[in-house]
């Protein structure tokens, strides 16, 4: 599903180009060049390709804005034989997020959301796949950047990160993390756990969030990140710029092995 820009529903494919664009980057930053939206259909509305490149982009909001909803009728929107939405990477705050959808015989249908904003809806596929993948360097970073956040305004100095992911299920990761501080000559290792849960917009959500500490220092810091995770706890982290509308994903599935790595599938084909 994409935002459309403006009031009115496009009626050729260079309105639809500038539609998704324009919307897009009301929440997405572009790089200068390289990104951007292709559509090409010589017999609007049948469409023969839509690419959106979003490769480079940065969210530019500070919290990810909510999936838009359709509500009231619908009207006939347009046919794409191959979809392809990709980002390599788009990065969220400190982290980077690597995915990829690509669909054949793709429906689209034109609605509004409750504002009246126009909105191109997922309705049908013949077939698609959906791979998100953030590394562990990246997850570390993230992790790093969090843990020197806590960690400055008391004098600590955070050493390294180190994190041991495991698959909990179908659609759910357990994170094991385990950071090296020290405060002027004395050190102390800190152990940060909690639990990802990822449901069918493919939005991680935190849970379980729980903090520990060895040694001196290690025991001090955890005392003082404590309280602070519990604001992180139910915090969701979009994994895919990108809604499915209407259809659901199968075949979910989470390798955690060198990273967060999340594939599934849509549409009629199996």
């Amino acid at each position: 599903m994409f935002p459309l820009a403006g009031k009115s529903y496009p009626t050729s494919a260079e309105e639809l180009t500038t539609s998704i664009q324009s919307a897009l980057a009301d929440v997405l930053t572009f790089p200068k060049k390289g990104s951007g939206v292709t559509v090409d259909a010589p017999k609007y509305p049948a469409v023969k390709r839509l690419k959106v490149d979003l490769n480079g982009a940065t969210v530019s909001a500070k919290e990810p804005p909510p999936q838009p909803k359709p509500t009231g009728k619908r009207e006939p929107g347009i046919d794409v034989d191959h979809l392809e939405v990709i980002g390599k990477p788009i990065q969220y705050e400190n982290s980077k997020v690597n995915f990829e959808v690509k669909g054949k015989g793709v429906t689209f249908e034109f609605a509004k959301d409750k504002k009246g904003h126009p909105l191109l809806v997922l309705s049908d596929a013949a077939e698609g796949n959906v791979d998100v993948n953030v590394t562990k360097a990246d997850l570390q970073s993230l992790a790093l950047a969090a843990a020197n956040l806590a960690a400055k305004e008391h004098g600590v100095k955070i050493e390294s990160v180190d994190l041991d992911l495991k698959s909990e299920g179908k659609r759910a990761v357990s994170a094991d993390v385990r950071v090296k501080a020290k405060k002027m000559m004395v050190s102390g290792v800190l152990r940060v756990t909690g639990k990802l849960d990822v449901d069918d917009e493919l939005k991680a959500t935190v849970s379980d969030l729980a903090c520990t500490g060895e040694g001196m220092i290690g025991t001090m810091v955890a005392g003082l990140v404590q309280p602070k995770l519990k604001s992180y706890n139910g915090k969701q982290v979009p994994l895919m710029a990108f809604s499915l509308g209407d259809l659901a994903l199968r075949d979910l599935k989470i390798d955690a092995k060198n990273g967060l790595h999340v594939t599934a599938s849509f549409g009629k084909g199996k």
